[in-house]
């Protein structure tokens, strides 16, 4: 199952479905009606035993986020991200399946490293407090495209030039 969003293409080929979840059609048959009071994760995937909660971003200057401000605006935004696109799916009731969070970002190793640890802080996964019977997520990790194709070689991703957005500021 091939899929296109802000100029990256994916193709899942054992998913049970995928769509964009920001859609913004409301004429598309995957448009959830998205509160501007809330953020949303750019697309989800259902596999057979799990969900993935994908978020992308294609950056201009990527250089630009190693700053303290800028790297913390972003770790935000992909907390929030995360949480939100949940609540929505449990307004939905579909949250009947662990979620896997991943977010693919042009940066470089380094700084989707220090992403990584920083997310896997923010959105705690498993039942890491011993009261919780469910897990708010199964996991989450921050990739690049390099890192994506190496670990996902079943779902391979490729950047499409003329569809590039890059996210700036």
């Amino acid at each position: 199952m091939k899929i296109e969003v802000d100029g990256f293409e994916f193709d899942f080929q054992d998913a049970i479905n995928a769509f964009i979840f920001d859609e913004k059609d409301k004429s598309s048959p995957t448009y959830h009606g998205l509160s501007h009071a809330m953020k949303a994760v750019d697309l989800i995937v259902e596999l057979e035993n799990d969900y993935l909660f994908i978020e992308v971003k294609d950056f201009h200057e990527p250089g630009k986020y190693q700053e303290g401000n800028r790297f913390n605006h972003l770790r935000d935004v992909l907390k929030y991200k995360y949480r939100d696109s949940f609540l929505y799916r449990w307004a939905e009731q579909k949250t009947d399946k662990p979620i896997r969070y991943l977010c693919l970002l042009t940066l470089d190793n380094a700084l989707v490293s220090r992403m990584n640890k920083e997310i896997r802080l923010q959105i705690p996964s498993g039942t890491s407090v011993e009261r919780w019977q469910r897990a708010i997520a199964k996991s989450s990790a921050v990739l690049n495209v390099e890192r994506w194709n190496r670990n996902f070689p079943k779902w391979p991703v490729n950047l499409v030039m003329a569809g590039r957005n890059f996210v700036s500021a």
